[in-house]
């Protein structure tokens, strides 16, 4: 029996039950019909355009039902895209549409940020009225490119990895053979369509007939809201980093007897024993699932029940190949190295992407002696007695943050460019259980302004690839190999010291309690009243624990996008007042 495709699955929810509601984003609905007419009006327009087969579709587009109905617009078209997430960069986004040059733009209003490329457009936006456009005249083939999605690169540059609709399919059809949806069972959608991980959340229960509710930007970043929402809409599944999983597990923790999700998997960063065992005394009856890949994996190759978990565990196994791939574990000349031996861990097998744009870094994509080709990931791991495997470090410079893969090398590139750097250096340093990158900088002259350094940056890079920071030192110290010696250079830094004490002086109490728990969150206090707590190293994560710390200055937990929205101590502390003054009314 032949198996469906992507697209039949999709015609077949909407032939099944049309009025369901397929996708629900703050506080609206969209059904089947209405995304398949959506989504069939804006194919019909992209292949107006010259859009089909073969073609790629650079598609700009925030976390929303828009998103979804772009991406089945592009598959009914039978062409592929570059997802473009807003947050990014424009600078980065229009890097990646130089280096990929597509055939067409399909973008949200505002976010067609590429005014040089000679490119027809269409608007991502409901339509009510026109033709529709239902599947291309025949599907890709397994070998053709489904997306292309971007990530840091060691030569001072992002770099794309061509996935293939082999990859995607693989990765979907796996979950729902050993992981089917029960019934009444909800999706939460919080990834962007630029992450390699989308498909599997735009897709995975909207092709099973599974409603999907898809979370907006200050449910994900604040757990209060995310748990609420999990809560309300009696989401069953969820695919979280672990990051994201110990924040919703803490405020699902304050309300007991809630409800429970029926699986959880956690990926793109290490799952902490202390979260495995949180997470099973929290949701007893639910499964969390320890995930392992990459971008050039489409993904996951490896899955973990952490339902097994010795007791006497020190680090959680990413278990066993998943969607057809082979794991294997090698030495620096590539040969097989037995269980219990530490070395390099390949991939092999349908997950592996097709390449990266333009066949930069194409060596780490190599074909063995028997003509199988692999994936050597950087990571270093063992194969553990019952076959699965154990990750216990990297062969390189790459780190992850906060979920996201970051190469240490593309942020030095990036702060030499700036004017007055001569050298850049950077390295990671683990604080309360959370990645932070320093950046140490020699200058050519004066010593640079940092808010100077950190605009260069911001323009430059993803918020999560931004030093949390950033560390004026007299020279880069080099190894025998005439590198860097990052051991040598945080030894450095560590001689130096923090900065001194800032001359910042709090106007009453409340400023003085704000001012404080600034400076335990960022490792320094405020340097003035109206110091941005994102130039000064913050993020979002960051902003969240403090919304959580300020309920003990204000009486009650101050909402996040306050925060966010006026990220200064004096806006804080007025904040903290008004709060003050309601409780008391």
């Amino acid at each position: 029996m032949t198996t469906p495709t992507l697209l039949e699955r999709f015609a077949e929810q909407v032939a099944a039950h049309p009025r369901a509601v397929a996708l629900h984003h703050t506080g609206t609905s969209v059904s089947y019909r209405e995304l398949d007419e959506w989504s069939g009006r804006l194919a019909a327009r992209l292949t107006a355009k010259g859009t089909g087969p073969g073609s790629l579709v650079a598609l700009a587009a925030q976390r929303g039902p828009a998103a979804v109905a772009g991406v089945l617009a592009v598959l009914k078209t039978g062409a592929a895209y570059l997802g473009l997430d807003p947050a990014i960069p424009v600078r980065r986004q229009r890097r990646m549409v130089e280096e990929t040059g597509p055939d067409c733009v399909l973008a949200e209003p505002g976010l067609d940020q590429f005014p040089t490329l000679d490119a027809p457009r269409v608007t991502l936006a409901p339509l009510t009225e026109g033709p529709l456009h239902q599947a291309p005249e025949r599907e890709p083939d397994e070998d053709a490119l489904f997306h292309i999605v971007y990530t840091s690169g060691t030569t001072g540059n992002p770099k794309g990895v061509r996935v293939g609709h082999r990859s995607v399919r693989g990765r979907l059809e796996w979950m729902w053979r050993d992981h089917p949806f029960p019934e009444d069972a909800v999706l939460a959608v919080q990834k962007s369509l630029a992450l390699v991980a989308s498909p599997w959340e735009l897709l995975g229960g909207l092709l099973q007939g599974v409603p999907s509710v898809v979370l907006a930007t200050d449910e994900l970043l604040d757990p209060a809201l995310f748990a609420a929402v999990v809560e309300r809409e009696r989401v069953t599944h969820l695919f979280l980093t672990p990051q994201l999983v110990a924040g919703l597990l803490e405020e699902s923790a304050a309300r007991p007897g809630g409800h429970q999700p029926v699986l959880v998997t956690s990926g793109a960063d290490t799952l902490p024993v202390a979260t495995v065992r949180r997470f099973h005394e929290v949701w007893p009856d639910a499964t969390l699932l320890n995930l392992y890949g990459m971008t050039e994996t489409a993904s996951n190759v490896a899955a973990y029940d952490t339902a097994l978990l010795p007791a006497d565990a020190e680090r959680v196994p990413v278990g066993a190949p998943v969607a057809g791939a082979s794991l294997t574990v090698r030495d620096r000349h590539g040969r097989r190295l037995p269980p219990g031996t530490t070395g390099e861990v390949w991939v092999s097998g349908p997950p592996l992407a097709l390449g990266y744009v333009g066949g930069d870094g194409e060596d780490r994509f190599t074909t063995d002696d028997t003509g199988t080709r692999h994936y050597r990931t950087g990571d270093r791991g063992r194969l553990l007695p019952d076959s699965g495997l154990e990750i216990t470090g990297r062969a390189d410079n790459q780190i992850k943050v906060r979920g996201y893969r970051v190469e240490l090398e593309e942020i030095e590139a990036v702060l030499r460019k700036a004017p007055d750097i001569a050298e850049a250096g950077a390295y990671a340093e683990t604080e309360d259980g959370e990645t932070r990158i320093v950046a140490c900088v020699t200058a050519t002259g004066e010593e640079p302004a940092e808010a100077a350094l950190r605009a260069h940056l911001r323009d430059r890079l993803p918020d999560y690839m931004l030093p949390a920071r950033i560390q004026r030192v007299p020279h880069l110290p080099l190894g025998t190999n005439g590198k860097l010696d990052r051991a040598a250079l945080r030894t450095l830094v560590a001689d130096i010291g923090r900065p001194g004490e800032a001359a910042f002086t709090p106007s009453d109490a409340t400023e003085a309690a704000v001012a404080a728990l600034w400076g335990e969150l960022l490792g320094t206090p405020p340097a003035s009243a109206d110091q941005n707590f994102f130039d000064a190293g913050g993020h979002s994560l960051l902003a969240v624990r403090l919304a959580n710390r300020l309920a003990a200055v204000a009486g009650r937990r101050v909402p996040l996008r306050r925060i966010l929205g006026a990220p200064t101590v004096t806006a804080i502390a007025a904040t903290c007042r008004e709060i003050q003054r309601e409780e008391r009314i």
